[in-house]
């Protein structure tokens, strides 16, 4: 979670870690990096995981051809880490928008399944950063870095980064009790008065930029594993799997013998 000493650049290369910006509120520049939107760019646009064995699976999603991601978030620190990492199954043959929107979807749906693991027992007990008002919006940042090649640098830009001392003045005047306590289950930014930079309402008006994907739901185009996992013995055996559109995964000769509707 962010802290205030977050918002003063350090070295070597002075980097800040947290600022408040006019558009996107208060933003961890650390969660925007785009390295994870990255891998999951690079699994849906190769169509495979990268992991041998779960890509030399024979996979459909309903029926329809499909392949594996492997994708989630992480967190460590304070002697603990925090994985939400999980298998996802992915219709083949997408267009490219279909892409990014499953993209999207699988990005926001493990956000929410990371964010909702760091607020459950025992990861509350030691931190209350679950949900924390500028995670979910920091992610997105992150995946549109990725999926529209924007640099974090333009970002800062593009959300109207403000200055160290802007910054710390909102902290205090705003946050008295740290910003783990001002939950946001949203990517739309948790916004206060901001004295430098404004001069017309579209100075703190969202970016447009960061809504040029619209994220398709679950059991269309993607699903999740429910199991989280496809069951380690089904992978090694090499198995042909189908995946229903509520996650749950079979041997093809199973799945045939089951109605959709109970699956």
């Amino acid at each position: 979670m962010s802290s205030r000493e977050d918002i003063v650049p350090r070295p070597p290369r002075n980097f800040r870690r947290l600022s408040y910006t006019r558009r996107c509120g208060w933003v961890d520049w650390g969660h925007a990096s785009p390295r994870g939107a990255l891998q999951l760019k690079g699994q849906i646009d190769q169509e495979k995981s990268g992991f041998h064995l779960l890509d030399r699976l024979s996979v459909t999603l309903e029926g329809a051809p499909a392949y594996i991601v492997s994708y989630g978030q992480s967190m460590g620190g304070m002697g603990m880490r925090v994985s939400a990492e999980a298998h996802w199954i992915v219709r083949k043959g997408l267009s490219p928008a279909q892409r990014e929107s499953a993209a999207l979807g699988i990005f926001m749906a493990a956000s929410h399944r990371f964010e909702g693991l760091q607020a459950s027992l025992p990861y509350s007990m030691f931190t209350n950063s679950g949900y924390s008002a500028e995670d979910l919006l920091s992610n997105l940042i992150g995946f549109y870095s990725a999926f529209r090649s924007i640099p974090i640098e333009r970002m800062r830009l593009v959300c109207g980064e403000t200055s160290v001392a802007e910054s710390l003045r909102i902290w205090d005047e705003h946050l008295p009790n740290g910003i783990g306590a001002i939950k946001n289950r949203t990517t739309r930014p948790v916004l206060f008065s901001v004295r430098e930079g404004v001069s017309s309402p579209a100075d703190t008006s969202f970016p447009l930029v960061l809504t040029t994907i619209r994220a398709s739901a679950s059991g269309t185009d993607w699903v999740a594993v429910r199991t989280r996992f496809i069951d380690g013995m089904l992978v090694n055996r090499g198995l042909p799997i189908d995946v229903s559109r509520s996650g749950i995964v079979m041997p093809v000769a199973q799945a045939a013998r089951v109605p959709a509707y109970a699956r």
